[in-house]
Order: C-alpha cells, then sequence, then structure tokens
C-alpha cells in the first residue's frame, strides 16, 4: 500500500524562479543551472522508482513511502522506503548518466561522459549507510527494533559500471520487485508492533522538505533579482498593470494572474513575509489599494494592521498559489 505518494518538487521550481530573475551574466548563474538540472535529473529518477510500485502488486502486507523526510538525531530523506515484515528498506535513486566507476578508497563516485567530461559524486553507500544510521536512531527512539536493509537504484540497464563496491546492493528498477520478493522469504525481523502502526508512525513524522529562501541559500541578495511580472508567453520580465490583468510591452499578451507567479518567486526566493510596500517595489507597481487588493484575494494569511501589515506563506501556500496560476517561463 503506498502511504506517501511522490509529488513535485518545489525545489525545481524555486531554481527554475531563480535563474529567471538572475541576471544570465551573474557569477552564481551557471552554478544555478547546474544545480537544476541536478534537481530534475533527481526528480526524474525518483519518478522512474515510484512507477515501479504504481505498477507492481505485492502478495504480502507492506507500506510504500515516497520521499520521506525525517529527523532524528539529524534530518535525512529517503527517496522510497518500503517497510513489510522482513524490515524496513531503504532504496535511492542515482539518476547519473555516463560510465560510472566506484572508488573505494575515497568514498566516490566517477562518472565519464561520452565527450570524456569526468565528474565526481558521493559514493552511494555512504549516503545509504548515514540513512541507514539515521533511520536506526529513529527507531530506536520510538522503541522498534526493525532490521534495515538498503539497495541503490540506477535507472538504467544500459547502465556502464568499471567496477562495482562489495558492500553496496545495485538494482535497476525491474529488479526491485524480484529483490523484494526474496526478501519476504526471509524469517520475520520486525517489530512486536503490528506493521500499519508503524507505518502511521512514519507517516505522521514525515515533515515536507523546506529548501526556502533560495537567494539567501546561494549567498545573492534580493538587490541583485530583476523584479517585475514575467509574460508566460515571451518571457518578458516587466508586464505592465492594465484594467484587466498585466499587458505585455513585447508581445501583447494579456493576463490576468501574472502576478501570482511573482508574489510566488518572491516567497520562494526572499523569504515567507511581505509587506504592501516590498510587493509593490517587486511588481513594479504603484497603487497600495490595488496590491492590498491582490494580496487580499489571494487569501494569504497576514498579521498586523494598516502599514503594519505583513502576509506570510509557507509551504503549503506556496504549492497552492503555484498549483493555481497556469504555465511559466524559463531562460
Amino acid at each position: 500500500m503506498i502511504i506517501k505518494e511522490k509529488i513535485s518538487s518545489l525545489k525545481a521550481v524555486g531554481l527554475e524562479a531563480l535563474l529567471r530573475r538572475l541576471p544570465k551574466s551573474h557569477a552564481r548563474y551557471a552554478d544555478i543551472e547546474n544545480e537544476l538540472r541536478i534537481t530534475r535529473a533527481g526528480d526524474n529518477g525518483e519518478r522512474i522508482l515510484a512507477d515501479v510500485f504504481n505498477k507492481y502488486q505485492f502478495p504480502f502486507e507492506h507500506y510504500i513511502f515516497h520521499d520521506l523526510n525525517l529527523q532524528s538525531t539529524g534530518k535525512f530523506q529517503i527517496d522510497t522506503l518500503f517497510p513489510c515484515q522482513q524490515g524496513a528498506v531503504i532504496l535511492e535513486m542515482k539518476n547519473i548518466a555516463g560510465q560510472i566507476n566506484f572508488r573505494e578508497e575515497y568514498n566516490q563516485l566517477t562518472r565519464t561522459l561520452e565527450n570524456g567530461q569526468v565528474d565526481a559524486f558521493e559514493c552511494p553507500s555512504v549516503q545509504l549507510e548515514r540513512n541507514k544510521m539515521l533511520l536506526e536512531d529513529w527507531f530506536h527512539a520510538h522503541q522498534l527494533s526493525i532490521s534495515i536493509h538498503h539497495a541503490a537504484v540506477f535507472p538504467r540497464p544500459q547502465q556502464q559500471f568499471v567496477n562495482h563496491r562489495k558492500d553496496l546492493q545495485l538494482l535497476f528498477p525491474f529488479e526491485i520487485p524480484i529483490f523484494l520478493r526474496r526478501l519476504h522469504s526471509f524469517h520475520n525481523v520486525t517489530s512486536s508492533l503490528p506493521l500499519k502502526k508503524i507505518a502511521n508512525m512514519l507517516h505522521s513524522a514525515h515533515r515536507e522538505y523546506d529548501p526556502f529562501p533560495l537567494a539567501s541559500r546561494y549567498g545573492i541578495q534580493p538587490s541583485e533579482l530583476i523584479s517585475g511580472v514575467c509574460c508566460v508567453q515571451c518571457g518578458f520580465q516587466g508586464m505592465t498593470s492594465i484594467y484587466n490583468g498585466w499587458g505585455c510591452q513585447q508581445c501583447g499578451h494579456v493576463d490576468e494572474i501574472a502576478h501570482v507567479q511573482a508574489i510566488v518567486d518572491y516567497f520562494m526566493l526572499i523569504g515567507y513575509r511581505i509587506s504592501n510596500k516590498e510587493c509593490r517595489h517587486f511588481l513594479r507597481l504603484d497603487n497600495i489599494q490595488k496590491v492590498k487588493r491582490l494580496l487580499g484575494q489571494l487569501r494569504i494569511p497576514f498579521e498586523g494592521e494598516k502599514r503594519g501589515r505583513f502576509y506570510i506563506a509557507n509551504l503549503k501556500v506556496i504549492r497552492e498559489l503555484h498549483d493555481s496560476k497556469g504555465p511559466k517561463v524559463t531562460k
């Protein structure tokens, strides 16, 4: 049974917004582009992993958690956790293209692309052992004694490996059901608590990962960002407020809700609190009453009155606003 589905990554959405609002000449532009590529690759890999469990049924009691975020002696994230009577199985997807070389002496994975480019990553065995340790601590804190198994998943069977680590279980997606079925043939080693109760405890403990605000995370000052309302048709940054919404001076597109994306960008990049004055500056709009009306229509929680009022967002507010505003434009 799938307890927690895979949901879209807000981090990727935020990085897209950051790229839209950074001049291409900015010193961190290439770094953000690379971070976005890595984040998208990770999201795509996790979707492949989630698809395995959408297609395959297991004839024994089990629970499935995708993108599970917990905290014990430290915060940690697990791509997929599969609790069953034989223990808890951690699966971490590694969507890394190229020829893979495991450098045991450095606990490092290197990949070589067809053009000869070589990139280095942390070895999956290190991440798996770290997550196993933190999950053990979580179980211990809840008086649970549960065996933990783990494996790294690579999405493509055509993946080339130069060598292999003996301490690392590698799987391709089609091998996951076989691996889990074989595990089921072992004797039961889970806690005496019902498995469903353990699953409910895990679900209650999950907290969605919060990557925001991104500007300060990457050492970027708000003044370095490009303000204005972005046109979803042509990407022009600086639409003009008109009687029926926003008009693009470059392509003529009219959009009633273009400001929603800009306000979401502010929350993701600069901070969760915004005043009428700060919103006017970011939207390039002088009308105090219009901004008050726009913010009020979005039903964003607020505190304070008149000039002391601040509108306050969180991950739930950002996701709701993002899901309501339609397509976006990226460079």
